[in-house]
């Protein structure tokens, strides 16, 4: 992997990362208009669970970018 593939990889990353933030607190005043904020609470603790088997899934078929020996 060359240095300009992996900062395209990188960016794209941490753009899609701050999107779905941003996504994320967009809805929360949304929610909190018609949910107890107690279970605003457990939709976002349930949606992390989710995200986080997600993540897992990925990062088992994603492989580690592969660095020169040194």
């Amino acid at each position: 992997m060359t240095n300009s593939i992996a900062k395209k990889l990188l960016d794209e990353s941490m753009t899609i990362e701050a999107l779905r933030l941003k996504l994320s607190k967009a809805y929360l005043p949304k929610f909190r208009k018609v949910l107890p904020d107690v279970k605003a609470a457990r939709y976002y603790q349930i949606e992390n669970k989710i995200n986080a088997v997600l993540y897992y899934e990925l990062a088992a078929k994603i492989p580690l970018v592969k660095t020169e020996k040194q």
